[in-house]
């Protein structure tokens, strides 16, 4: 699984492009950083962006969702509203469907924020709305999130 770091602003231009920048696309023993993702609506009002493999692991899950239960069908079909393949350009660009733009609420700025697994892309206002309480009491809930995880 890829990790992916770093968290910066970008512009987005009137045609919908936003950077990925090469130090994000870039994946440990490959010579060439990703060209081709997945983008997707996430959870808490952000896109998500996933490289083939990423996604391959996440449309397995989608996949074991049952048929035969309404929720899960719900789920499946409300998560895949919008869902794309996105390529990067010369210029390490890729187009968000405007669809994606005004659902994630984003404008001519967004928050590239590199996460396990997937790139995250949020307006400035809700990364720093979800962000911000998590950051504020990151002391606090360590314990019951990872404190019974052994370090490497």
């Amino acid at each position: 699984m890829t990790t992916f770091l770093g968290t910066a602003n970008y512009s987005i231009d009137d045609k919908g492009r936003l950077v990925v920048p090469t130090s994000m696309r870039a994946v440990p023993g490959r010579k060439q950083p990703l060209k081709t993702f997945v983008l997707l609506y996430g959870l808490d009002g952000c896109l998500w962006l996933y490289s083939e493999e990423g996604w391959k692991r996440l449309e397995e899950r989608l996949y074991a969702l049952s048929v035969g239960n309404r929720q899960q069908r719900g789920i499946a079909r409300a998560f895949l509203v919008g869902a794309s393949k996105v390529t990067v350009d010369k210029q390490g660009r890729i187009s968000i469907p405007s669809s994606l733009l005004s659902r994630a609420g984003l404008g001519k700025e967004a928050v590239l924020h590199g996460n396990i697994g997937r790139i995250e892309i949020w307006s400035p206002e809700k990364f720093n709305e979800n962000t911000e309480p998590a950051l504020a009491s990151l002391d606090e809930h360590w314990d019951d999130s990872l404190g019974n995880v052994k370090e490497p």
